[in-house]
């Protein structure tokens, strides 16, 4: 009988409970387990080892240091979610650990994105660790990595769709300013542009994907030449196994583009229209 899949979810407050629950789809080979007091977050963990915690309690300092007493528990993946001014002391704590604001992360629909990208960074981890058996050293560097690149894409990600929340915002209240306002309003609009676009981004994306995944692009990129950096980013977003809703938010696009491009991408690699394009990337895997 192949063995479940835990996430557990710790918090202090019932409502937010809920509501990281309630933001988390798409997640039908994981089990959820809830707990809202500190000793029980514990206990779960030692029992369990869950694939992922993702805790928001009024003191996830305490918890994030009993827990890394325990020597079995460090190579599991933890999310702390945070109040509004307040942060997480991580310095010289050795374990995968993500911080977020509680509040971005349910306003923002974040969440769910995030959470696929941390558990594709541990399955990365599970199966560099159980199939190559490298020494230590080289499985620190890998951890410490791929870490990089799962915080990487959350912040890039919610940088992103920041600034395309802004730019809306600042074209809903075009309309209602004078002419010269207008013209600064626009130049501020335009720099978002240039800098959600920016190319630098997508090569730092490129150098941190490519850590975790060092054969997809180069792979897909010489079977398909004239995949743009936009289709190949595209590629990267499904291969995390991110879904069309998460895309959406990340781009700052809609359904409608989300599908659009999908098809265009199938267009490009000569696929049917009945072919699973996430199915058919997992061929370029290393």
């Amino acid at each position: 009988m192949e063995k479940s899949e835990y996430i557990l979810i710790g918090s202090d407050i019932s409502s937010s409970l809920a509501s990281i629950i309630r933001s988390l789809k798409g997640f039908s080979h994981y089990s959820f387990i809830t707990a809202t007091r500190i000793p029980d977050c514990i206990h779960i963990s030692k029992s369990l080892s869950p694939t992922l915690l993702i805790f928001y309690f009024r003191n996830t300092q305490d918890l994030i240091h009993t827990l890394y007493k325990y020597k079995d528990l460090k190579s599991i993946p933890i999310l702390c979610l945070t109040r509004s001014h307040t942060t997480i002391d991580v310095q010289d704590i050795d374990m995968i650990l993500f911080t977020q604001s509680y509040e971005s992360a349910i306003r923002d629909h974040l969440l769910n994105t995030n959470v696929k990208s941390i558990l594709n960074l541990a399955l990365k981890i599970k199966k560099n660790t159980t199939t190559h058996r490298a020494p230590k050293i080289h499985q620190t560097s890998f951890v410490h990595e791929n870490k990089n690149l799962a915080r990487y894409i959350m912040e890039l990600d919610q940088k992103a769709t920041t600034l395309s929340k802004i730019k809306d915002r600042i074209q809903d209240i075009y309309p209602d300013v004078d002419h010269p306002v207008r013209t600064k309003l626009m130049s501020i609009v335009n720099t978002i542009k240039l800098n959600i676009k920016d190319t630098k981004h997508w090569e730092d994306f490129k150098l941190y994907f490519e850590n975790i995944s060092p054969q997809f692009l180069k792979k897909l990129s010489s079977k398909f030449p004239d995949l743009t950096n936009k289709d190949l980013k595209y590629c990267c977003y499904l291969k995390m196994n991110m879904s069309n809703e998460d895309i959406t938010h990340v781009l700052g696009i809609n359904q409608e583009s989300v599908r659009t491009h999908k098809y265009r991408l199938k267009k490009k690699m000569t696929l049917s229209k009945n072919q699973d394009l996430r199915l058919y990337l997992r061929s370029f895997s290393n």
